[in-house]
């Protein structure tokens, strides 16, 4: 895994993360205005992977105070960076941010194509909870998948 840390994004680097996004088909990328706000809100959290002053990776959380379940919202991890585990560490990231604000669960979307993701979540104790027909722009489904955070619940890898 190359020499990366995951820390809360700063302003500076929106740039750097919409870099990350233009992996995405462009319907599914964040607008620099939606990532600036997403940067300042207190219901959402913005992790960093970086490594010699160079983000590898990008993960959005959202949080609602009448939710118990947090959303992650997009992940993304760049070309140079895939398969070395920055994915794995934002996603851990991920899941301790959500602890800590006392989430019982973990949601997500992901293409019904995107395999490399799917296979990542699945390791992590993710489980398919259902299907959402033509989700994205492109009428691509999207499955959604659940982490429970509770301990010793099921699905949990916790133990």
């Amino acid at each position: 895994m190359p020499n990366g840390r995951v820390r809360t994004a700063r302003p500076e680097d929106l740039s750097p993360i919409l870099e990350l996004e233009a992996s995405f088909p462009e319907d599914d990328r964040l607008s620099r205005r939606n990532l600036s706000r997403l940067l300042k809100s207190e219901s959402a959290l913005c992790l960093v992977s970086e490594a010699e002053n160079s983000l590898l990776g990008a993960a959005i959380l959202l949080f609602r105070k009448s939710q118990t379940w947090a959303r992650l919202y997009s992940i993304s991890v760049s070309d140079k960076a895939r398969h070395q585990g920055v994915g794995k560490a934002l996603l851990d990231a991920a899941v301790t941010a959500s602890r800590e604000r006392d989430c019982n669960s973990l949601r997500l979307e992901v293409r019904v194509s995107n395999i490399s993701a799917i296979s990542l979540y699945e390791r992590a104790g993710f489980g398919v909870i259902g299907q959402k027909s033509t989700y994205y722009d492109d009428g691509e489904d999207a499955l959604h998948m659940e982490l429970s955070l509770i301990p010793d619940s099921p699905g949990n890898d916790d133990e």
